[in-house]
């Protein structure tokens, strides 16, 4: 029984430790959206609820989270999502959330060059960003938004992880070495990896509709995977994966139906309830306007 349980503890800190390192940045590759994955993830702005709003079928553009660095051994995966004909009751409640949040959450903007991601000629391997001389207009606050399957049990599973068991053949097929792979994730937890490696089978990837995967090289985006069913959709107001993995902060599902929010309840669990009469109301700027969810 010593030896199991000594065998178990050294399995399970090698594989913290090898998660937890990061490659080579010149070695690495640039994960986004992988077939095996349990959610996709994309910011919502301005700029994103006007380019739906104008689309019947929107497509989304995947977003890693800002502790991944950029690499220069190319891309894995798939950068956009189209939701066709997406519900325009769920548009105009993601309009509302968002106007909503921008009471406690004030809107802040930077002005960047505009760069795009050129292919090096000659023996260089990878892009290279070169800017076009043009000024963007760049919000910095967005808001997380995760899609998941319809089915997805957010009380027995954690938000946040990607459940993906194949990730690293999935990587492979991509085009990058097994070597030179690398594991991305959104909380920095270790209770976070082990519980994602140990429910992993338990929980079905995202179901879309792919193009043929293939070698990846160019930082150029492969044409969009579609959604296959109804899905869930989370917001958070800001940002804080580990917060969300935890239950431990409020964050929002948008439905056809309206908005829920979700808040720390009895023995870890989500405690939920309506929030569309909440709409109507202003936040307090930095403070939320959160004091309890239950209904007043």
């Amino acid at each position: 029984m010593r030896f199991f349980r000594s065998r178990h503890i050294m399995t399970i800190l090698l594989l913290v430790a090898a998660t937890w390192q990061q490659p080579a940045t010149a070695r690495a590759n640039n994960n986004y959206f992988l077939p095996g994955d349990s959610f996709f993830h994309t910011v919502l702005t301005e700029a994103v609820l006007t380019e739906i709003e104008k689309s019947k079928s929107p497509v989304f553009r995947y977003d890693r989270p800002d502790h991944l660095d950029s690499y220069f051994c190319g891309y894995a995966g798939f950068e956009q999502l189209q939701v066709k004909e997406m519900s325009p009751a769920i548009k105009k409640h993601l309009r509302a959330l968002y106007q909503h949040l921008r009471g406690a959450h004030p809107l802040q903007i930077e002005l960047v060059p505009e760069t795009k991601w050129v292919r090096q000629k000659g023996e260089g391997e990878g892009d290279i960003e070169v800017k076009t001389g043009k000024i963007l207009r760049r919000e910095l606050n967005g808001f997380s938004m995760f899609f998941y399957n319809a089915d997805f049990d957010a009380n027995r599973y954690r938000l946040g992880l990607k459940y993906n068991e194949n990730w690293l053949e999935e990587v492979v097929a991509f085009g990058h070495s097994r070597e030179h792979a690398q594991f991305e994730f959104f909380v920095r937890e270790e209770k976070a990896i082990l519980t994602d490696w140990r429910d992993c089978r338990s929980v079905k990837p995202l179901e879309v509709i792919s193009p043929p995967i293939k070698a990846r090289r160019s930082s150029n985006p492969l044409p969009p995977i579609t959604l296959k069913s109804k899905v869930r959709i989370f917001v958070l107001p800001d940002g804080n994966f580990n917060s969300a993995f935890n239950r431990s902060e409020f964050i929002y599902e948008v439905t056809e139906a309206g908005v829920q929010i979700y808040g720390p309840g009895s023995a870890g669990k989500w405690k939920t309830r309506p929030y569309d009469d909440d709409l109507k109301t202003e936040l307090a700027p930095g403070k939320g306007g959160f004091f309890s969810i239950d209904s007043e």
